[in-house]
């Protein structure tokens, strides 16, 4: 092989130092070291996702990019549609018949679930839907009930192919223009497409998993079998376009097991690629556009249904998956504590069982005691404002079951200011010490007719009352909390067992606004973050719960969960993708640090000579 002194000059730079900011793909001879070197080799890998809200496995999905996938249906003839942000899954409206093996295409507001199988006999249906994003309706049926199609297109170039009528397998396809249904090619020969492979357009769709590892290639009048994968991929997901496409999952036909391979196609033959998923699985959800990027979710692990969601990158830079990690603990546990500021200038006050009186203060790995609070109390959500300038009011004293006192940290020590104007107990609270609000909470101890409904502003030397939020006929405590007085956001409330509930409540600094509702109800959560960027993280409803939400503004979808589940736990972060919490029931002293995922470019790489 040619060494690079007989080379050199020809499109490779000569350089006696690493560029500062090199390019991706860029080449080039670092003569201090000897090297020759090149900038962001492109890698595919698999990341592990926020889960599906329901486990479930044979569901439909749309033909769309990864960051804003679809799926609908699935065993247990659901009727759940759920949406994917690129973040986490929320979810949508519901179908109008549930049924599984569903074959489905188009967008996350122009989607079509069409055929399946649902009760009662016989089980395979005609039956279509459409999305417009928000409710689905009946339309017109396609001619032949069936289930496991193969499907791919949008909303008015739609195909599905093959499946399985009655008990035979087809080799008939179907065209949707949006409104009709007609004739499309006949497959060379019949499959069993095993709910929803395909990916493309309606001139230029693939398949390339299901009963057979032969792909087929459609061009919008007929159907030619194309180059076979190297593994079976029956079950499995297709997704891209019809040259740049990734195929993943499923089982073996022999029955033998799930697979995690995962193959890429460039419109002429399949490749093998690196990547394998975390977990083998078969009848997933899925979403990409080219065979660059893809997300999988649900499926079942054969014994198993999960709620798992990966996502496939072929990228030069590294992706590294949102997820939560054990921080320092605690010099106290405690529950019930209150907690405000950033993930790296954090303070918690406060508790019950039994009450405390100890602050403690984070600086991103560990805690340390500071000057106590005067009034021990179970403060919930009752704390608001940065470290430095934090402020703690309502709450829960041994002298009565609700509290009206206020105070506030000067970053050494706690003063007494004036007190609210109810006494609330579980009362919630968020901004700064010069323009805060105090929300809802209870009278007394946590029961029905005890509902607090007015809230109470700060700024900076009094409290003034106010209307009460949104238009909740009853407001309930021990919430959490998110943002400022002029975007403010209250959630996951306690309005007397078993309503634990999923409200949200948005304030604009005048006026409160019903906001979206939580995927899963519960209260004596850990809140944090902004308003168009809140987290919520574990709480209780009928149990103790490790499951995280982050809201957008508009809507809740689901987070990666928590490693413990814990109730009256608090929380601190700027963000839903820079957050901790903290303490929490049975007197807990542990810490988890949620870091949102995170795309880095890779380090440049030395390229052999020899």
């Amino acid at each position: 092989m040619a060494g690079y002194n007989e080379i050199r000059g020809l499109r490779v730079k000569y350089l006696s130092a690493d560029p500062s900011n090199p390019e991706d793909g860029q080449v080039w001879y670092n003569s201090t070291t000897g090297n020759l070197r090149v900038q962001g080799i492109g890698v595919a890998a698999w990341s592990s996702g926020s889960p599906l809200t329901t486990a479930r496995f044979n569901m439909g999905s749309g033909d769309t990019p990864s960051t804003a996938a679809i799926i609908f249906g699935g065993t247990g003839k659901s009727v759940k549609t759920e949406e994917y942000n690129g973040s986490g899954w929320s979810a949508g409206g519901n179908m109008g018949t549930g049924r599984y093996a569903l074959p489905g295409f188009g967008t996350q507001t122009t989607a079509v679930g069409a055929g399946g199988y649902a009760s009662p006999a016989p089980g395979n249906k005609a039956l279509v839907e459409e999305y417009d994003g928000s409710s689905w309706s009946e339309v017109n049926n396609i001619p032949t009930a069936q289930r496991g199609s193969a499907s791919f297109g949008s909303l008015t170039a739609g195909v599905i192919a093959g499946g399985v009528a009655a008990t035979s397998n087809l080799n008939t396809s179907y065209e949707y223009d949006g409104t009709n249904w007609s004739s499309g090619g006949t497959l060379p020969t019949g499959q069993d497409r095993t709910e929803g492979a395909g990916c493309g357009a309606l001139t230029a769709g693939l398949i390339a998993s299901g009963d057979t590892r032969v792909s087929f290639e459609y061009d919008g009048t007929n159907w030619t079998a194309g180059s076979s994968t190297a593994s079976d991929h029956d079950g499995g997901s297709d997704t891209g376009i019809q040259t740049s496409a990734v195929v993943f999952g499923g089982f073996l036909s022999s029955g033998s097991g799930q697979i995690t391979a995962t193959e890429t196609y460039d419109g002429t033959s399949f490749s093998t690629s690196p990547a394998t998923m975390a977990t083998g699985r078969y009848g997933m959800g899925k979403g990409g556009s080219s065979g660059t990027s893809a997300v999988a979710a649900g499926g079942d692990t054969n014994p198993g249904t999960v709620t798992n969601t990966e996502e496939y990158n072929f990228s030069t830079s590294a992706v590294t998956a949102g997820a939560w990690a054990s921080g320092g603990a605690l010099n106290t546990g405690r529950t019930a504590l209150g907690g405000t500021g950033i993930t790296t200038a954090a303070i918690g006050m406060g508790g019950g069982a039994p009450l405390n009186v100890q602050t403690e203060e984070y600086n991103g790995s560990s805690w340390t005691s500071t000057n106590n609070i005067n009034v021990g109390r179970a403060i919930y959500g009752g704390a608001f404002g940065p470290q430095g300038a934090a402020g703690a009011a309502s709450g829960e004293p041994t002298s009565s079951p609700a509290g009206s006192s206020y105070e506030e940290y000067d970053g050494s020590n706690w003063t007494a200011g004036p007190s609210l104007n109810i006494a609330r107990n579980g009362g919630i609270s968020l901004g700064t010490q010069t323009a805060a609000l105090c929300v809802a909470g209870f009278t007394g101890p946590a029961a029905p007719n005890s509902y607090i409904k007015t809230s109470e502003s700060w700024n900076g030397s009094s409290w003034t009352s106010l209307p009460s939020p949104g238009s909740d006929t009853q407001t309930a405590g021990q919430g959490s909390s998110a943002g400022t007085t002029a975007a403010g956001l209250i959630f996951g409330r306690y309005d007397g067992a078993p309503n634990y509930t999923g409200k949200t409540d948005e304030y604009d600094g005048s006026s409160w606004t019903v906001g979206g509702v939580m995927i899963t109800a519960r209260y004596a959560t850990a809140g944090s973050g902004a308003q168009t960027a809140a987290m919520v993280s574990q709480g209780y409803s009928t149990g103790t719960l490790n499951v995280a939400e982050g809201y957008d503004g508009t809507a809740w979808s689901t987070r990666p969960n928590c490693s413990v589940g814990k109730y009256q736990v608090a929380g601190a972060g700027a963000s839903n993708t820079d957050c901790i919490s903290f303490g929490g029931s049975g007197n807990s002293t542990a810490t988890e640090e949620f870091t949102g995922e995170t795309t880095t470019a890779r380090a440049a790489n030395n390229i052999s000579t020899s």
